[in-house]
């Protein structure tokens, strides 16, 4: 037992007295040291790309919100396929009636200047005046209507439909104290669509106005069978 105790004390003895090598231990703490500088690095990288990225994110966004640098090319014209917005001008306005006021029963005089009647239809020629002081304008065919016992008749135009009115409307300028002129023609007898109503007065309402103007004319027609042709400078011969 004492042999192998005392063994055991010397083999601890030569391991305790065995000094480090100094080489070991320089290799071994520059190794260290280039590890914790590695380490340094890479997070000093990573910091920057942090960095970078939030603020090129920081930049894209204020951009995007307050429009910096948001460019955009006109189109190219030359290219068939784009065509460009149209601006928005008020288009010109000329001719001879460019300024002037449409002719209005406030300002006019109705007159019967003329009227025949053949195989129970009547045939009249009407003249509106121009009363006012400055020159009017006139288009199209004029409004109608007759007042009976029990009211206006509310009588429904129609355009044309005999030789001498079956023609297009022409625009013309009427000067102060000059006038216009159209013809109707009606029924003035019963007919199928009904019989021949009496009437006192005349209103006639010139193109593109509402304004009537009226005239004492008595006579007889079928509402139905009101035909009036276009206003003009002339009577239609």
């Amino acid at each position: 037992m004492m042999p192998d105790l005392e063994h055991r004390i010397r083999d601890t003895l030569d391991r305790l007295g065995e000094r480090p090598d100094p080489a070991q231990i320089l290799e071994r703490v520059a190794a260290r040291k280039r590890h914790v500088r590695l380490i340094h690095r890479v997070q000093t990288v990573a910091l920057v790309v942090a960095v970078l990225v939030g603020v090129g994110g920081g930049m894209y966004a204020l951009s995007r919100a307050f429009g910096v640098g948001d460019f955009r090319p006109a189109p190219d014209t030359s290219d068939p396929r784009i065509v460009p917005s149209p601006s928005h001008h008020p288009s010109p306005i000329g001719g001879p009636t460019s300024g002037v006021t449409p002719c209005s029963g406030r300002s006019a005089a109705l007159t019967v200047e003329s009227q025949e009647g053949a195989a129970g239809t009547t045939s009249t020629l009407w003249r509106v005046e121009n009363t006012g002081q400055t020159p009017c304008r006139a288009f199209g065919y004029p409004g109608m209507d007759f007042h009976t016992a029990n009211g206006w008749l509310n009588a429904k135009v129609h355009r044309g439909g005999f030789p001498n009115i079956n023609r297009p409307p022409t625009s013309i300028v009427v000067p102060s104290g000059e006038a216009l002129f159209f013809v109707s023609y009606w029924t003035d007898v019963p007919t199928n669509a009904g019989p021949c109503q009496q009437f006192d007065r005349v209103r006639v309402t010139l193109p593109d106005n509402r304004i009537a103007v009226e005239v004492a004319s008595p006579g007889c027609l079928n509402p139905s069978s009101l035909d009036v042709g276009p206003v003009g400078k002339t009577p239609p011969a």
